[in-house]
């Protein structure tokens, strides 16, 4: 059994497409992390980022679907499908044989993955970009976290550092220990498990109050309708909306 196993995120991953390509070995199974109870008799590659063959794969790509092909494996690979590597890898692969036919093959469920992927991560982004709520602390700085289900603050932290344009902030992925922060100028992500606190200064708490007040007083009791609710905002996310917090 052929493993390759690579670091570095989405240039470490098309760096091994590219070996698995030039070599013409597909591997068995592709991973981002360490196996600890490897399959008997495998044989494992471990596969260092190259950014130059990287590049290749992605002009490859970018050659045959154009840069909408590129956003798409952008978006796909920020998936927390644990299926993710082997369903981009199928993709790409069918991308440098078929071109843009690619898109219209309904018939092969494992295309199809990848385009499931893909809606999902674009749905969640657009949910997060209309419902991600930020609060200001005694320093001014403004903050917001939440717990999506796939990795999107890459997505999300370009976003909002050109909204505030020049205000610092700061986003908290709960679930991965990830932050985004912008410091008016540029941004980046960070990984810190320990996390930060971020109190509410007073004016803030008091526009929080005022908010569930007007939250609960336009609410038509006779009018709710949970399931439209959860259509346009999954539960998942009200743990870190003002109005929804007891």
């Amino acid at each position: 059994m052929l493993i390759y196993q690579y670091s570095g995120g989405l240039n470490g991953f098309l760096s091994a497409v590219f070996r698995a390509y030039k070599e013409k070995a597909l591997p068995d199974l592709i991973t981002d992390g360490n196996l600890s109870e490897p399959p008997l008799m495998s044989q494992i590659v471990t596969v260092q980022p190259d950014e130059a063959k990287a590049l290749r794969v992605e002009r490859g790509i970018c050659a045959r679907m154009g840069i909408s092909g590129l956003h798409q494996l952008t978006y796909a690979y920020a998936s927390a499908n644990p299926e993710k590597n082997r369903i981009l890898f199928y993709w790409i692969l069918s991308v440098f044989k078929y071109g843009s036919g690619v898109q219209t093959r309904y018939q092969d469920p494992r295309i199809m993955n990848f385009y499931d992927m893909t809606a999902r991560v674009t749905l969640e982004i657009n949910r997060l970009l209309a419902s991600l709520r930020f609060s200001q602390s005694p320093t001014g700085l403004f903050f917001a976290e939440f717990a999506p289900d796939n990795n999107i603050l890459p997505f999300l932290v370009p976003y909002f550092s050109r909204k505030f344009d020049g205000q610092s902030f700061l986003i908290y992925d709960c679930k991965r220990s990830l932050y985004g922060i912008y410091n008016g100028t540029e941004w980046k992500i960070l990984q810190e498990e320990k996390k930060i606190p971020c109190p509410s200064s007073p004016p803030e708490q008091v526009f929080q109050a005022l908010w569930k007040e007007y939250y609960r007083s336009v609410a038509i009791a006779a009018r709710e309708s949970r399931r439209l609710q959860d259509s346009y905002l999954p539960r998942r996310y009200r743990a870190f909306l003002t109005e929804f917090r007891d």
